[in-house]
């Protein structure tokens, strides 16, 4: 994590995404605002991990962007029924936390997607 350098979000990074995990629901709202035509591919990645959690087998990332979105509404995005907590400014403690779930979060992604 020493290495990890945060950085605005833009148009040629969405554009240039197979799929775009966001910790918050706000942040699919956000990205959308930029690129309205990316909604397909933006998701939390809490919501990611609970859908691939469910497939049998590894599936291609297109295959789950196509599965994700059969009955998908912007709408559902307006709650933080998906987010992680945001530790910005908070204590080294909810720090690590944070670190964790999004560590065990992109497990289960990863080790569905192909």
């Amino acid at each position: 994590m020493s290495q990890h350098r945060s950085y605005c979000l833009d148009d040629p990074s969405i554009r240039a995404a197979d799929l775009l995990l966001t910790m918050e629901s706000s942040h699919v709202q956000q990205a959308t605002a930029l690129v309205p035509t990316a909604f397909p591919k933006i998701v939390p990645i809490r919501q990611a991990a609970d859908l691939l959690g469910r497939e049998p087998k590894p599936i291609a990332i297109q295959q789950f962007v196509a599965r994700l979105n059969t009955d998908r509404h912007p709408e559902e995005y307006l709650g933080s029924n998906w987010d992680v907590d945001d530790p910005y400014g908070g204590s080294r403690r909810q720090y690590h936390i944070a670190v964790e779930q999004i560590a065990g979060l992109l497990s289960v992604v990863l080790g569905k997607l192909t």
